[in-house]
């Protein structure tokens, strides 16, 4: 298994190293974020320039507080590199959660929206480290859970 590391700062940025131990050389960054909603372009702004900044493998957001999340959106958070990603739309203005992977980093073989959660299964290109990731964002009402 490889190392985390943890970076303080906007939300949560884990490195990890992995792929046939240590000092092969490959590491993938993901970076966790609960953004508060993405109405407003200010927002989509930073995220994009975290984005830039970063260089995330994969990036998962929480209370996206979008109903419908489309490629011109996810473009905009991204930038013009090669990716896809994954939603489960908001409530209203309740929640939401959209995961945008590198496409040339990332190979992702399934995705499954439940509640309060996206699931996503696939591997990194570089390494072939298989791996499971959950996005979550569920009430803080134990009885909503």
């Amino acid at each position: 298994m490889g190392t985390v590391r943890v970076c303080k700062g906007v939300g949560m940025v884990g490195l990890f190293s992995g792929g046939g131990g240590e000092g092969s050389g490959v590491v993938m960054k993901i970076i966790s974020w609960n953004v508060r909603g993405l109405g407003r372009a200010e927002k989509r702004k930073e995220v994009k320039n975290l984005v830039g900044e970063k260089g995330p493998s994969i990036l998962c957001l929480q209370e996206t507080k979008l109903e419908v999340c489309d490629e011109a959106l996810c473009a905009s958070l991204w930038g013009g590199t090669p990716h896809f990603f994954s939603y489960r739309p908001s409530v209203g203005a309740s929640g939401g959660l959209l995961i945008l992977w590198d496409a040339s980093l990332v190979e992702v073989w399934s995705t499954e929206s439940i509640e309060h959660a996206i699931i996503i299964h696939g591997q990194f290109v570089q390494s072939n480290d298989e791996f499971y990731l959950v996005n979550v964002y569920a009430p803080c009402d134990n009885g909503a859970k």
